[in-house]
């Protein structure tokens, strides 16, 4: 399962949205959202254009989703 959370885009460090596997420090772009980066702040509504691109592969391809 996936879940959206707030971290520093690479290349601005502008908070984004990334997408990040449950129970996991780095999100699927490789950028670390573990502790302090994780929770500097939801006001945004700019997403990581790499997480949500390889989240649509997964889509469709159906790997890498899995439920638990």
């Amino acid at each position: 399962m996936y879940e959206m959370c707030v971290g520093p885009e690479t290349e601005t460090g502008a908070l984004v949205w990334h997408v990040m596997e449950r129970h996991q420090s780095s999100s699927l772009c490789g950028v670390d959202i573990s502790g302090d980066a994780r929770a500097a702040g939801t006001e945004t509504d700019r997403h990581c254009l790499p997480c949500m691109a390889r989240f649509q592969e997964y889509l469709d391809t159906g790997s890498g989703v899995q439920s638990r």
